[in-house]
């Protein structure tokens, strides 16, 4: 007798245009910029107790070690942002450019264009 697997296959969109990122790239993206906030948000607890709390902190190197941290967490998510308003625009151009649909591809690829914008928007809260 054969046991259901219970885990959840994910369905990874084919790419329609070249440069157009799948759904599951979407996701990843989304869930990197996730973590880095809140990377960013303890680094930023941690200096504030360091710094004001404790009033001069014990290793100067610690401080210059989680500054540099909270840098590059602050750049991986600008950048991570970009791709994804980057990604949003150009599916929303593409779609709009396509003039050999019919009405009901057209609304359903314009649909589509202004979930990606949206969730491009939503990310970069």
């Amino acid at each position: 007798m054969k046991e259901k697997s219970d885990k959840k296959k994910t369905k990874c969109s084919p790419k329609i245009f070249p440069g157009v990122l799948a759904d599951r790239e979407v996701q990843l993206i989304r869930r990197q910029i996730r973590g880095n906030s809140l990377a960013i948000d303890r680094c930023i607890e941690v200096i504030d107790l360091l710094i004001n709390k404790e009033r001069c902190p014990k290793d100067a190197n610690t401080l210059a070690y989680l500054r540099k941290r909270l840098e590059i967490a602050i750049a991986e998510n600008d950048t991570f942002r970009r791709v994804l308003w980057q990604h949003a625009q150009l599916a929303e151009s593409r779609g709009s450019m396509d003039g050999t649909s019919d009405a009901a591809s057209f609304l359903l690829n314009q649909i589509r264009s202004r979930r990606q914008a949206l969730i491009a928007q939503m990310a970069m809260k």
